[in-house]
């Protein structure tokens, strides 16, 4: 019994810490500069991308691509007529990294 609740802790926590370091990385990577979660700015709001992607089977490999490479060169333009900067622009993100930010986008 013991387990299963130190099991459940270490699930919360981990939970818990990567709600709290998704915004941070956004931040580290300047999504904010264009983004933010509510309001939409020179890019739309993660609300609204969670919203439009969500139970669309290729959402991830799309936004990975789009986060990692700008809209020209990864996902294509798929919002508007505003181009997502590709990585020249600001600063690389890694797949690893793209993979953590979509999560925690789609999980808005």
């Amino acid at each position: 019994m013991k387990t299963l609740h130190l099991i459940v802790v270490a699930g919360l926590l981990g939970m818990g810490f990567s709600a709290w370091a998704n915004p941070q990385l956004a931040d580290e990577k300047q999504c904010m500069q264009c983004h933010s979660v509510t309001k939409d700015g020179a890019g739309p709001a993660f609300q609204k991308i969670a919203i439009r992607w969500k139970g669309d089977p290729s959402a991830e490999k799309t936004l990975v691509a789009t986060i990692r490479k700008g809209s020209v060169d990864g996902g294509g333009r798929h919002w508007g007529i505003a181009k997502m900067p590709d990585d020249s622009e600001r600063p690389l993100v890694s797949e690893d990294e793209a993979k953590q930010l979509v999560k925690w986008i789609l999980s808005l």
